[in-house]
């Protein structure tokens, strides 16, 4: 470790591991209407329930009731969610380790439902690597919310000017830059290389 960093922490959905709901979606929702029905039925409410840790029960049936012509969707994904994650991105988790490696301490703070994580987790052992992780489902609370950072920021005694935080979305890192934290906005595993680098992590 030779930076003024000492503390990498990752976002997880499509950046250390695939994520994308569609997969389960294609094969039921007809092609022309799965753009809105991605936006205006699952983005906004149903994946925020969960994320804000309403359990997948709960959820289901609040949505059922809501959104009875989609009922089917509803419980296809409640029923076969882990379809939904796909491959660990390689050079991220080889990133990961080499960042341990050097000294930097590795953190998550993850828009995820505290239910389903613990399969995810079971079925991807980097996760246990981590020194520390703050899930929106545990703690009810949702990213960009600044208080989901204040809460990594205070149980881990982490001082926001030592960290980085990567995730790939830019409302994220708004928060997190706006609480001193350096953000990197991910798009590949070779970008994040180069920007750390350049922040003198690598």
């Amino acid at each position: 470790m030779h930076s003024s960093y000492k503390n990498i922490i990752f976002d997880f959905g499509n950046v250390l591991i695939e994520w994308d709901p569609r997969k389960i979606f294609r094969s039921m929702v007809p092609a022309e209407e799965l753009e809105d029905f991605m936006q205006n039925v699952w983005k906004d409410e149903w994946n925020g329930n969960l994320d804000s840790g309403v359990s997948l029960a709960d959820n289901e049936r609040a949505m059922k009731k809501k959104y009875p012509q989609h009922s089917r969707y509803i419980a296809a994904y409640h029923a076969r969610w882990y379809e939904s994650l796909g491959n660990e991105n390689i050079g991220c988790v080889a990133l990961l380790a080499l960042l341990q490696y050097t000294g930097y301490a590795i953190y998550g703070l993850s828009n995820w439902s505290a239910e389903t994580f613990p399969v995810a987790r079971k079925g991807h052992p980097f996760f246990d690597s981590f020194d520390g992780i703050v899930l929106s489902g545990e703690e009810k609370i949702c990213k960009p919310n600044p208080q989901i950072y204040a809460i990594l920021l205070k149980r881990y005694k982490l001082h926001p000017e030592q960290c980085v935080f990567i995730d790939d979305r830019q409302e994220n890192l708004n928060t997190a830059k706006e609480m001193g934290i350096t953000p990197i906005l991910f798009t590949s595993a070779a970008q994040l290389r180069k920007e750390l680098k350049r922040l003198g992590v690598l």
